[in-house]
């Protein structure tokens, strides 16, 4: 990074270390021997017919993995499991010009036995945030039909709706989340309020996920923002409207990431305008 580069940005070059090298090694997709102790469906009653190796239902998860390995976009991570191929644990990156920008949203999935003449079902650790009406904190995810799609409609609740055994699949689902549910029109109330509502719960979920990782994901989350501390920071005073509620939420963030190795000192709320500055708490 050149000095024209730091000074646009407001960021110091930084020594890569272990997090950082192992975050750079994460892989997209991969598979891993067994599921973590706090996947949702864990304890899910699994059908021992549907793990050989010869089943269909194996066949069909196996044509699922590869199309991820090949298909996922960058900003969408996922494990699977090869002692228990009916379980997934994902990670979508909130999508740019969004009030969920940058932050990460965590989703458990579980095949059922008679997948995919039935849907997966979807588990969103919500950290009990209420960040809009499709993603309950309770964890209970609602997809609408996508705009201009063709798979899909309230298949969550129970109505396969126009989800197709022959040609849905999980990639279309989870893309489906981070471009349909993760978007501007998604949010409630609608408008400015909303936004920024929107906004500051994502910015809390950074806060309590790098204060508790969901396993298989520490490495990842710790990462992710010692990565992107910095343009975090610089959108957030961009959001910012002088208010309590944000200039202290600006300071949690700040100190989550400084603990999480990241130097953001630079980014104190002295660089803020002066009607701004009378409202800062003081800052060690």
């Amino acid at each position: 990074m050149d000095e024209a580069n730091n000074n646009m940005y407001g960021e110091i070059e930084e020594i890569i270390d272990d997090i950082e090298q192992r975050f750079n090694q994460i892989n997209k997709f991969s598979i891993l021997d067994y599921p973590p102790n706090d996947h949702h469906f864990l304890k899910y009653d699994r059908n021992s017919k549907n793990m050989g190796l010869e089943s269909a239902f194996r066949q069909r998860i196996e044509k699922e993995w590869l199309l991820l390995e090949n298909k996922l976009p960058s900003s969408i991570l996922v494990k699977s499991y090869e002692k228990r191929i009916d379980l997934m644990r994902t990670v979508i990156v909130g999508p740019p010009d969004t009030p969920y920008a940058h932050g990460l949203f965590f989703f458990d999935l579980l095949f059922p036995r008679n997948y995919p003449n039935c849907p997966p079902r979807i588990h969103y650790h919500s950290y009990n945030l209420d960040l809009n009406e499709f993603l309950d904190p309770k964890g209970k995810v609602t997809l609408s039909l996508l705009e201009g799609g063709n798979f899909l409609t309230n298949w969550y609740c129970g109505v396969q709706g126009k989800w197709n055994p022959e040609k849905s699949n999980i990639l279309q689902v989870l893309t489906a989340i981070q471009t349909s549910i993760l978007s501007t029109t998604r949010v409630n109330p609608s408008g400015r309020e909303g936004y920024k509502k929107a906004f500051t719960l994502t910015c809390k979920g950074m806060i309590y996920m790098l204060r508790r990782p969901l396993m298989n994901f520490q490495d990842f989350v710790e990462g992710y923002f010692r990565t992107r501390a910095h343009y975090i920071l610089l959108n957030y005073k961009k959001q910012m409207d002088g208010s309590d509620l944000m200039v202290n939420l600006f300071h949690e963030l700040y100190r989550a990431f400084e603990q999480n190795g990241t130097y953001c000192k630079h980014h104190r709320l002295v660089d803020l305008p002066a009607k701004e500055k009378i409202k800062q708490p003081r800052v060690c």
